[in-house]
């Protein structure tokens, strides 16, 4: 009940930002090609804002996603219903954002690489919705067309890693531009690598 409730939710506000998504797509697909583009997005105020705000309606999807294909199935979820698992996996990846907003904000740099720090920062609301949008679609395609349940979470799972890796890449690349590559490393650390392997490892040891 609470997942088709908010599952309408999630309909209801993605089409309310439909005509923003039309203008903005052409760029979210150049940022996968070229780190240059992220630098180009943040430029514009209009464009940045409305990937801002569709990085913010893509998150209860993405929950919502985590959750029907078990992307996130920690065994300690495995006792509750299915309202509280939902409610639990929202509030967990809620708390990742927080954690990492956190992050971001403590250790962004004064001076002349604070630019380059928060365009890369900012380079992940984009790489977040590109992987939203595209599991969303390949959830929607795969469970029509048949396919089994757990061929459908590893194709994912896969699939998020290969878009995890990328935003690295790109993001290495935007830090690299403004910083040393030792000093990249250290800021990746602190905002992706820390934070993600907390979240990956409570779900292979919990």
């Amino acid at each position: 009940m609470l997942f088709n409730i908010l599952a309408l939710i999630s309909v209801l506000i993605c089409l309310s930002l439909l005509k923003r998504f039309a203008a903005i797509f052409p760029s979210l697909m150049a940022c996968i090609i070229r780190w240059k583009e992220s630098v180009n997005l943040e430029a514009s105020v209009k464009l940045s804002n409305d990937r801002d705000k569709l990085a913010f309606a893509m998150l209860l999807p993405f929950c919502l996603t985590a959750d029907r294909f078990r992307l996130y199935d920690p065994k300690f979820l495995a006792g509750f219903d299915d309202n509280i698992r939902l409610a639990l996996t929202i509030g967990i990846f809620l708390a990742y954002f927080i954690i990492r907003s956190i992050a971001a904000k403590f250790y962004r740099p004064k001076g002349r690489g604070s630019k380059c720090y928060k365009i890369a920062d900012k380079s992940s609301l984009t790489f977040f919705t590109i992987l939203t949008l595209i599991l969303l679609t390949m959830g929607g395609v795969m469970s029509f067309i048949g396919f089994d349940p757990a061929m459908i979470k590893s194709a994912m799972l896969w699939v998020s890693a290969g878009i995890y890796a990328l935003s690295l890449l790109r993001k290495t690349q935007i830090f690299v531009s403004g910083c040393s590559i030792f000093t990249a490393f250290l800021y990746l650390c602190a905002l992706e690598i820390f934070p993600t392997g907390i979240l990956v490892v409570s779900a292979l040891i919990f």
